[in-house]
């Protein structure tokens, strides 16, 4: 395992790593029984697909433009039909999503030695919603977002953009993400690195690790020594 002796902060992907994206299921199988996790699912990938293509093509379109886009792909996909006004509230739920259940108390105590910030492409009004609905803002020194700067995770740019808004050098800025793809760019670009890897899932086999793997926010904090 990487020395964690020189970081300074800790940069957290929020959702899928701290906000649990996924608790959106169950408001949908209100509309679409037994459909739920498989359509949130689905959504959420199509998010980071875009996000690709997009970095790929050198384009770029606002964070509610893509969400929209990749939610009427979904639709398609799974052969839903959704008004605006429920596609809108759901949306929206990003800003009431529960956050897991260890993470307030698992937030503390990390904030108690390191500088903690959100590096995310997400709007920053609804994380720091999130945040303060589920009590944690008060954790946090800031929400950085690579949307102001055109670009997407898991380019090199969206994480150099982290980098420079904290002003530390690489090595002491560690990087937490729940998503395969997010840690594995981190990890390119040069920063410490930790997944939570929540579900067991298989990390991407491109050349790059994780340099610390843990179930979840309590098992990252006891590895750090917090």
């Amino acid at each position: 395992m990487t020395d964690f002796a020189r970081v300074k902060a800790l940069a957290f992907d929020y959702y899928g790593t701290i906000a649990d994206k996924q608790a959106l299921a169950a408001e949908i199988d209100d509309q679409f029984p037994d459909q739920g996790a498989a359509f949130a699912k689905l959504w959420f990938a199509q998010i980071q697909r875009y996000c690709f293509q997009m970095g790929q093509m050198e384009r770029h379109i606002t964070w509610d433009e893509l969400t929209i886009a990749s939610f009427n792909f979904a639709c398609a996909d799974m052969g839903l039909k959704v008004s605006d006004a429920l596609r809108d509230q759901w949306i929206e739920a990003d800003t009431r999503l529960p956050v897991y259940s260890e993470a307030p108390e698992a937030l503390a105590r990390l904030a108690a030695r390191f500088d903690l910030f959100v590096l995310s492409m997400a709007t920053p009004w609804m994380i720091e919603k999130s945040q303060a609905n589920a009590g944690i803002a008060e954790y946090f020194k800031d929400v950085i977002s690579a949307e102001p700067y055109k670009v997407y995770k898991p380019g090199r740019a969206a994480y150099e953009v982290g980098q420079r808004k904290i002003g530390v050098e690489a090595e002491e800025l560690g990087f937490v993400s729940g998503n395969s793809f997010d840690v594995i760019g981190a990890a390119n670009y040069g920063y410490p690195t930790i997944w939570v890897r929540r579900h067991g899932q298989a990390l991407d086999e491109l050349g790059q690790e994780p340099d610390l793997v843990v179930k979840n926010l309590t098992e990252m904090a006891e590895a750090l020594g917090t």
